[in-house]
């Protein structure tokens, strides 16, 4: 088995570079869900709002696909297997594919493809490569685990830069119920899919070599599913609202505006966030699924809708109707 032949290169390595762990643990968290939870509505409301929208949508998809995968192939972490194996961190996920590895090759990978310049690819490019190698010498993923993450990751930026264009340019002719229909379908599917898995495994039973290493891990709850979900429907159906509504936030305007923007903004996904968490139950039954879903929805909804109301409201933000690229046709 190829995790057998991984472990003596894992613990040869963590051995060689255990004095540098607090460099890998600043590495990794430049691939972590906080970070970009902190750098992606900062580009929606400051940068560039349909950068932002975009980057955010790969993001959702590549967290999604992710969290899909692993349930699938039910592969485990390497210090679920051997005592000499030192975890940076500790996971209640499945190993394969490894999520930094697969978010970050997809979200910097699409950051790049969005500048368009060269010293930008090397810039990603070594930072995905650092992000993956950190997993490893933290011992939370294998070799393969990274891999399988680089090549499903950016497999994803390269159909998305093939056909985003096109996609984009189909959905912005569609009618506003029809964008939401399928912002609520997808968001559907997001749940549908992996408790069609789960229901497909009933057999399958956590191995107790795991549990005695990585502690009470439940790889199979459908939490990352119920989130992505959430987020999905409240961020791309509340950009849709306001785009049909009022139009897109013009997120270059202003200096200190910016920085106001971005200040209330984030209060508001901490208030969502920590109050909507204080009040909803964090368990598995169905009230709590539910109201997990329905919290993470509020939060994408403020980010892409709320908020940008608000910034107009407070005159630090404005919002002007969308208008398509226009396109020279050769006469």
């Amino acid at each position: 088995m190829i995790h057998q032949i991984e472990l003596p290169i894992i613990e040869a390595l963590q051995n060689t570079l255990k004095n540098l762990q607090p460099i890998w643990l600043a590495i990794t968290y430049l691939g972590d869900q906080t970070l970009y939870l902190l750098v992606m509505p900062m580009i929606y409301w400051c940068v560039d709002a349909l950068v932002g929208m975009r980057i955010g949508a790969v993001l959702l998809l590549s967290g999604f696909g992710n969290g899909f995968i692993k349930i699938i192939i039910k592969s485990p972490r390497p210090y679920w297997l051997s005592d000499k194996i030192t975890a940076g961190a500790e996971h209640n996920s499945f190993g394969l594919p490894s999520g930094h590895a697969m978010n970050s090759a997809a979200v910097w990978g699409w950051t790049a493809h969005e500048i368009r310049q060269d010293w930008a690819k090397w810039v990603m490019g070594i930072m995905i490569f650092l992000i993956g190698f950190s997993r490893i010498a933290l011992g939370v993923h294998f070799i393969s685990d990274v891999l399988l993450g680089w090549t499903v990751g950016l497999l994803l930026v390269w159909i998305l830069a093939r056909n985003m264009t096109k996609l984009g340019k189909n959905l912005m002719n569609m009618p506003m119920k029809f964008q939401l229909l399928m912002v609520a379908l997808s968001s559907g599917l997001m749940i549908l899919l992996p408790v069609l898995v789960r229901a497909l495994s009933p057999g399958w039973q956590l191995p107790a070599e795991w549990v005695q290493r990585a502690g009470p891990i439940d790889p199979m709850n459908l939490e990352f599913s119920l989130t992505l979900a959430g987020l999905w429907l409240g961020f791309l159906g509340g950009f849709v609202l306001l785009m049909h509504q009022k139009g897109i936030l013009q997120s270059n305007h202003g200096t200190w505006q910016k920085i106001v923007r971005y200040l209330i903004g984030m209060a508001g996904v901490i208030v969502l966030y920590a109050g909507l968490g204080a009040l909803f139950p964090d368990d598995i039954s169905l009230p709590g699924m539910v109201l997990r879903f329905v919290r993470y929805a509020l939060i994408g909804l403020w980010v892409s809708w709320g908020s940008p109301l608000l910034f107009e409201k407070m005159s630090v933000g404005v919002i002007k109707p969308y208008l398509p690229p226009q396109t020279t046709a050769a006469k």
